[in-house]
C-alpha cells in the first residue's frame, strides 16, 4: 500500500496547499474533524481528515495556523464533501471560517432513507456496504495531545478512507430507487449558514425543565440563558462555568431581587457582589419589567395532551411506524413526537411531514386517519393501513 493510501499527518503549510490542489481535481472528498470541547465554549479543532479514492491525509491545525488554503477545497462548489453525521464538523468550519462547506453529502442521512437507523454508526455502514471491519479504540482520545500515536492517526484516517466509496454505492441506490430528492433538503441544510447561526435568546428551550415555568419566570430564564451564552462565548469557557442549568432554573423560579436572595441559590461559582451577580440581578429586573405581550410563549399555552388526546398521538405514531416499515425509511426521518402532538391538536403549519415527499408517503395518510378515512388493522402480526369502508 502506498504512502498516500496509508495516509500521513500534514504539518507544513506548503504541503497543505499541494494537497488542496490535488484533491480539488477529484470531484469528491471525504471530510471529518477531531476536536476537544469539554474545556471551552468553542470546540478546539485538533485534526482535519481529508480522503479521496487516491489518498488520505490528516491536517494538523495545531501546527498550521493559517488554514485559509483549505477553504479553496471546502467551499469549491465543484467538489462534493462527503461526511458522516457531519453537522458538528460543519459547525466547526463555520465558526473557524465564517462559512459552511458546500456541497455536502452525509452518508448517515442517506442511510436513513435506505432502511437503516437514523443514527447509523459509520463502522456499521462500512461493514454493511463494503465488508470492512474497522478497528475501535480511540473514540475518546484527547486529540489535542502531541505527538499522535500511529494507531490514533490510522483511526482518524479510517474515518474518511471509505467515505467516497460509501457515497458511490449509496448514491447509486438512491438514484435507482428514486430517493435522491428525499434527502436534498436535509443535505442543503448542512451547507446553510442559517443552520449554525447562534441566537442566544432561543437557547433556553434546550434546558430540561423549561416547560414547567410560567410566562414571567420563563422570561427570566430566557434572559439568563442569553446572558450565559454571550458570557461563555466571550470568555470561551463551558456554559456551566458561567451558570449551571439547575441554578438558572432556580433563579427563574425564585426571581431574586437582591444579593441576599441570590446567595440562597445553590451552585453559583462566582462571588456575591461581583460583575456576574450584578448582571444576573439586572436580567431578573428587566424580565420582571417586560410587558405581558413580550413574554415568551409557555409550553402550557399549547393545547394540553390529555389521556384521550394521547391515544390519538399513539395512533398517529403507529401509522408513522407502519409507513416507515413499508417504505424502508427511519421513522425519525418522517416525523418526531412533537410533530404528531401538534397534528393531534389541529396544527398544520411548519410540520415537515406535511411537505414534499414526506406528505406523499406519510402526511396525507396522517390527515386521512385524523379525518376518519383510514383505519389501522393487524395483518400477519403487523400493523397495516386500510381505507375505512362506508357504513352498510
Amino acid at each position: 500500500m502506498s504512502k498516500n493510501q496509508n495516509g500521513h499527518l500534514v504539518t507544513d503549510p506548503a504541503e497543505l496547499r499541494e494537497v488542496v490542489a490535488r484533491m480539488r481535481k477529484c470531484g469528491k472528498i471525504g471530510f471529518d474533524t477531531e476536536f476537544v470541547g469539554e474545556r471551552s465554549y468553542f470546540p478546539r479543532l485538533c485534526l482535519i481528515q481529508l480522503g479521496t479514492e487516491q489518498e488520505v491525509v490528516a491536517v494538523d491545525p495545531l501546527s498550521i495556523e493559517d488554514l485559509s488554503p483549505l477553504g479553496d477545497l471546502l467551499f469549491d462548489p465543484s467538489v462534493l464533501k462527503i461526511v458522516h453525521a457531519g453537522r458538528q464538523d460543519m459547525q466547526i468550519v463555520y465558526q473557524r471560517m465564517g462559512r459552511a462547506p458546500t456541497p455536502v453529502f452525509d452518508v448517515q442521512i442517506a442511510a436513513s432513507v435506505l432502511g437503516f437507523s437514523v443514527q447509523s454508526a459509520y463502522a456499521s455502514l462500512v461493514r454493511e456496504f463494503l465488508g470492512v471491519d474497522l478497528k475501535k479504540g480511540h473514540s475518546y482520545s484527547d486529540w489535542s495531545t502531541r505527538p499522535l500515536s500511529a494507531s490514533q492517526l490510522m483511526y482518524a484516517l479510517d474515518d474518511v478512507r471509505y467515505l467516497p466509496a460509501l457515497h458511490d454505492l449509496m448514491a447509486a441506490r438512491l438514484e435507482k430507487e428514486g430517493r435522491m430528492p428525499w434527502i436534498e433538503r436535509d443535505m442543503a441544510s448542512l451547507s446553510s449558514s442559517a443552520s449554525y447561526e447562534l441566537i442566544p435568546e432561543e437557547k433556553y428551550r434546550k434546558l430540561k425543565g423549561w416547560t414547567t415555568l410560567n410566562g414571567r419566570s420563563l422570561a427570566v430564564l430566557r434572559g439568563l440563558i442569553a446572558w450565559r451564552e454571550r458570557e461563555a462565548m466571550r470568555r470561551d469557557v463551558p456554559r456551566r462555568r458561567v451558570l449551571a442549568d439547575e441554578s438558572a432554573l432556580a433563579i427563574a423560579r425564585s426571581r431574586p431581587a437582591n444579593e441576599e436572595a441570590l446567595r440562597r441559590v445553590r451552585g453559583l461559582e462566582w462571588k456575591a457582589g461581583g460583575a456576574s451577580s450584578m448582571a444576573v440581578l439586572e436580567v431578573v429586573r428587566e424580565a420582571l419589567a417586560l410587558p405581558d405581550d413580550q413574554l415568551p410563549e409557555t409550553a402550557s399555552s399549547r393545547p394540553h395532551i390529555n389521556g384521550e388526546r394521547a391515544c390519538v398521538v399513539s395512533l398517529l405514531s403507529a401509522l408513522l411506524r407502519c409507513q416507515a416499515r413499508v417504505h424502508k425509511v427511519a421513522p425519525e426521518l418522517f416525523a418526531c413526537a412533537d410533530d404528531l402532538e401538534r397534528l393531534s391538536v389541529g396544527e398544520r403549519d411548519d410540520i415537515p411531514a406535511l411537505e414534499g415527499w414526506r406528505f406523499d408517503l406519510l402526511g396525507k395518510k396522517l390527515l386521512e386517519l385524523l379525518e376518519g378515512k383510514l383505519v389501522l388493522v393487524v395483518r400477519d402480526g403487523l400493523a397495516a393501513v386500510e381505507e375505512r369502508k362506508p357504513d352498510a
